[in-house]
């Protein structure tokens, strides 16, 4: 207790010395400040009002810098702002057909946004684990609906559309989706962009949220479209549980627009009726179903946001065309980018069997691995420097050096399951090496360029020393088939 008195004493002491500090600073500033102002007044007043502008200026720049300092990154702002637009789509688009790109899937995926556009129609899908009761909660709303019926995406899963018109005149189509687990355990893809391209959600649950579910449906909300977690078999519960579930759910999605629904949807039980005799029976019962709460909060969805539902789903497709596209400009440098390392690996292999004057595959190296270099650089669109260039290839012969003498070893025992290789086995080998330094080298700046947008040649560098440590007997294996293949066909001519 008294060490604990003490710490106070000297916490308040502390205080009073900080107070009588910063009143004296006050003091001080106050007593300059008052000078300055009666010096300024003995001034000329064409010098005076210059003055007082300067000061004003130098406090807004400064307010201003301050203000940029300490503002934090706004994330969300600036991905707003790189937002895709259909506009930017539209080139995107052409510029990577122009590069040979195929976009076929993505004008298929355009189609279809036009065309449910221009249908005025509203898309609600149906989202939730297999066994959820989606389908029988679609027939009790809807029992009159005409079914569409497919199969998108590649999906092995059917797609269920039903066409129906609210009380309220509203024309809808409902998509019933498949479940998380009728997908090898996750959402499958086709049912991924269904949610995507509609303008509301429903996610049903036959209980509580579990982790994974709470996690699908912080995924939905994303798409900032309205979204209904509707709570089925809730005929299970009393008025008071539903309560207490309803509570419980509002608290784990506190301040995130959701709008809560519970349900029936009917369907059968089994249950075992006792006669009089003592005589049991199996018998089968209808259940009655009751979705007016989930019809009420999916009218009001619409309602509230009818004029901004066709806008809210524009943008979430615009993003996953962006998306789809980002991934097929991806996979397409990663194809071409493999054809490139490929072709160049093979040249260095042939010049290095070529060379006849010593030190002369040297210089043709470089002169491959430089093309090489501005053809990855150009299939990224990514400007480079001949300097760059240069300075990469120089990092990376340092990084080689010490690893030479590995390289050249495993490259020559790649070569003995290859008889009669003769007395040309030292060009043999040179050529193997060569074979696993370009393979790497190409990789080094295809990851860089990947990971970084851009050339930096000591990252590269260090990259192309840890991929040439990578898998070092195997690729000697596989390139010294290929010296073996090019060095007969070579001699056959």
């Amino acid at each position: 207790m008294k060490i604990h008195r003490k710490f106070r004493l000297l916490f308040a002491a502390g205080i009073v010395l900080a107070t009588l500090l910063l009143l004296l600073l006050f003091f001080s500033m106050t007593q300059m400040l008052l000078e300055l102002w009666v010096h300024l007044e003995s001034l000329p007043s064409w010098l005076f009002y210059t003055y007082q502008f300067a000061i004003i200026i130098f406090l807004l720049v400064g307010i201003r810098l301050i203000i940029l300092v300490l503002k934090p990154t706004d994330k969300q702002s600036i991905q707003a702002q790189k937002k895709p637009t259909e506009v930017s789509l539209v080139q995107e688009i052409e510029a990577a057909e122009d590069s040979g790109i195929d976009m076929e899937d993505i004008r298929q995926e355009i189609d279809e946004f036009k065309q449910r556009k221009q249908s005025g129609k509203v898309y609600v899908s149906l989202f939730g684990n297999v066994s959820t009761g989606k389908s029988s909660i679609v027939k009790a709303l809807i029992p009159e609906a005409s079914v569409d019926i497919q199969l998108r995406g590649g999906s092995t899963q059917a797609i269920t559309e039903y066409t129906w018109t609210s009380r309220s005149g509203d024309a809808l189509i409902l998509t019933d989706l498949p479940g998380r687990n009728e997908a090898s355990g996750e959402l499958d893809g086709a049912a991924h962009d269904e949610a995507v391209r509609s303008q509301v959600v429903i996610y049903v649950s036959d209980s509580d949220i579990s982790r994974s579910q709470y996690e699908d449906i912080q995924c939905l909300q994303t798409f900032e479209k309205p979204l209904i977690l509707a709570v089925n078999k809730s005929d299970r519960y009393s008025k008071d549980e539903q309560k207490q579930l309803y509570k419980h759910l509002k608290q784990r999605f506190d301040n995130k627009k959701i709008q809560f629904a519970f349900i029936s949807s009917g369907g059968e039980q089994e249950v075992v009726r006792i006669y009089p005799d003592g005589r049991e029976e199996k018998v089968t019962r209808v259940r009655p179903a009751n979705v007016s709460d989930l019809a009420q909060a999916l009218q009001r969805s619409i309602d509230a946001q009818f004029s901004t539902l066709n806008k809210l789903r524009d943008v979430s497709v615009f993003v996953l065309l962006q998306q789809k596209l980002d991934k097929a400009k991806y996979e397409h440098c990663q194809q071409q980018g493999e054809k490139i390392v490929n072709r160049s690996t093979r040249k260095a292999i042939i010049a290095a069997l070529a060379a006849v004057v010593p030190g002369s595959d040297l210089i043709i190296q470089g002169v491959i691995g430089s093309l090489m270099v501005k053809e990855l650089c150009s299939l990224y669109d990514v400007p480079v420097r001949q300097l760059d260039i240069d300075q990469f290839l120089k990092f990376s012969q340092i990084q080689l050096k010490s690893s030479t003498p590995l390289i050249m070893a495993v490259a020559g025992n790649g070569l003995k399951a290859f008889p009669g290789v003769g007395t040309v086995a030292g060009g043999l080998v040179q050529a193997v090496a060569y074979g696993i330094i370009f393979n790497a080298l190409g990789h080094a700046i295809l990851l860089t360029l990947e990971q970084r947008g851009r050339l930096e040649a000591t990252p590269a560098a260090l990259t192309f020393k840890e991929l040439l440590g990578e898998n070092l007997e195997s690729n000697a294996k596989l390139f010294a088939r290929l010296v073996f293949k090019t060095d007969r066909e070579r001699s056959k001519k």
